[in-house]
């Protein structure tokens, strides 16, 4: 990780001090750049070995982890008697990893084929789950929202566009996973029972939903 201070035109810099600071103890004071090149006050503070000057004003700073999210200032001394102070707020986030899509074999007939699918990653893992609409027309797919991240979805054989994207995403990375739905109901895709669905209510409510959408119900007639 490289910190570059915004310099001035047309002045000259005669110091840089660099300090870290985690907002609710004293600033630490981590390194100087001066006219005897680079020093670190302190070889023994929690960076040790970690930093270095990359040039004669930028800080790098190497092997990054979680509790280096701090804010980390520059203290920039012009000539002749110049100071300006600027500060940066650093936030180092654990790689997000791939999101997991996990299938349910609802129902299946030569009309059509229900999954209840499950997007989700590790647990404690920062991000937003999310599903994304199938692009182009959703003609013989259908798609319901159970909740957050669990969709229950009928296909039926031959549709134009079967593919689902659960989409996962923080401040800083993104990431997505894609599945066919055509290949999970009738090419023999594997399918695997997600965890918050394995109660026999559910499993009911789910199978009498399914059944409903097959066979809507007609409205009795009134005898005049």
């Amino acid at each position: 990780m490289l910190l570059f201070p915004a310099l001035p035109l047309n002045e000259t810099v005669k110091e840089i001090e660099w300090s870290f600071s985690d907002g609710d103890s004293a600033t630490i004071r981590v390194a100087e750049f001066g006219p005897g090149g680079f020093e670190h006050p302190d070889p023994k503070d929690r960076f040790k070995d970690q930093l270095e000057m990359f040039n004669k004003t930028v800080l790098k700073i190497r092997a990054l982890e979680r509790g280096d999210s701090r804010v980390y200032g520059a203290r920039i001394k012009l000539q002749p008697a110049l100071v300006e102070d600027q500060f940066f707020n650093l936030s180092i986030s654990e790689p997000l990893p791939d999101p997991e899509i996990q299938s349910w074999l609802l129902s299946k007939s030569p009309v059509w084929c229900h999954l209840m699918l499950q997007c989700h990653i590790p647990s404690g893992t920062r991000g937003t789950v999310i599903w994304m609409k199938p692009r182009g027309e959703p003609g013989g797919v259908r798609v319901h929202p159970l909740c957050s991240n669990v969709l229950h979805v009928g296909v039926q054989p031959g549709s134009p566009n079967t593919t689902l994207t659960c989409r996962v995403w923080h401040d800083l990375e993104e990431r997505s996973r894609s599945i066919d739905l055509a290949s999970m109901c009738w090419s023999g895709g594997d399918s695997i029972r997600p965890s918050c669905w394995t109660t026999v209510a559910a499993v009911v409510l789910l199978v009498a939903y399914t059944t409903m959408l097959e066979f809507p119900q007609v409205p009795p007639r009134h005898r005049p």
